[in-house]
């Protein structure tokens, strides 16, 4: 990760910030990636943290500014919980929550307990069960590293 760019939003890489890239976790659908295109496509993402609602809150995910999505992980005192979000400046109708089942997920942290200001490093392996794409179920599998700043 130390010798990537890290990428800001969906239409950017930042040149101007000397931060090295937050994540290298591959996301992907039902079949591992197989082009180099496929497998930087998986990669495109970043990763962020805040203090949110007495929680650490680590979103890893991308976003174009208008609409994304990811993977968030809320995380207590060695306790976690895995969960998909997205969001979008289109207001649709009927908004649903994601139907999901978690089947494996593995959060490993470097500390205990963050505060504010806090860095820090991971690694995170997953399986999902998307019900979504009715009718249809989709696997989705994350794995790999991330790290990042604890913010407020």
């Amino acid at each position: 990760m130390d010798m990537q760019k890290e990428i800001i939003n969906g239409t950017e890489i930042n040149d101007s910030i000397p931060g090295k890239k937050s994540s290298s976790v591959i996301f992907y659908a039902d079949k591992r990636p197989e082009t180099k295109e496929e497998l930087e496509m998986a990669n495109f993402n970043n990763c962020r943290a805040i203090k949110w609602q007495g929680k650490t809150r680590i979103r890893i995910g991308f976003s174009s500014g208008f609409s994304g999505g990811g993977y968030a992980i809320d995380y207590v005192l060695g306790r976690f919980k895995l969960k998909p979000y997205s969001f979008t400046d289109v207001v649709p109708d009927n908004i649903k929550e994601p139907k999901y089942k978690i089947l494996k997920q593995d959060v490993t942290v470097d500390k205990f307990y963050y505060k504010v200001g806090d860095s820090i490093y991971g690694k995170i392996d997953f399986i999902m069960e998307s019900e979504d794409f009715p009718p249809k179920k989709i696997l989705i599998y994350g794995n790999g590293y991330f790290r990042t700043k604890l913010e407020e």
